[in-house]
């Protein structure tokens, strides 16, 4: 009786390659659905231009102020970054944080200048 249950299991249950065969088909379905929209995706175009007046002519040696960015800041560690969300501030904003960046940056650049030099003495 022991054994007419246990092979009537073994019967009932599906062979482990069947569920193998199956993840593998699913699997394969899924990767060719990838390639196929991998393969129909156009790159994006470039906007079009609206005339020769937008377009800016610049030298090799020529300057000019990025006021739009907003100012430079210089970080602790000597690197610069720009403020995010320089373009969303009001007026009085930006003149508080033109005002105060002016100070920490002149005193962070004479705190590096004084590291680097003392760095070249210990040399």
């Amino acid at each position: 009786m022991l054994r007419s249950a246990l092979v009537k299991r073994l019967i009932a249950r599906p062979p482990v390659t069947a569920q193998y065969n199956s993840i593998r088909l699913m699997s394969d379905k899924k990767v060719e659905q990838i390639e196929e929209t991998t393969v129909r995706k156009t790159p994006l175009a470039l906007p079009a231009s609206t005339g020769a007046d937008d377009v800016t002519k610049v030298d090799v040696n020529t300057s000019f102020k990025l006021d739009e960015l907003g100012p430079v800041v210089v970080n602790e560690n000597g690197t610069i970054s720009r403020i995010d969300n320089w373009h969303e501030m009001s007026d009085i904003e930006k003149s508080n944080v033109n005002r105060i960046l002016l100070k920490r940056n002149k005193q962070r650049l004479e705190r590096l200048k004084g590291e680097r030099e003392a760095a070249g003495q210990d040399s």
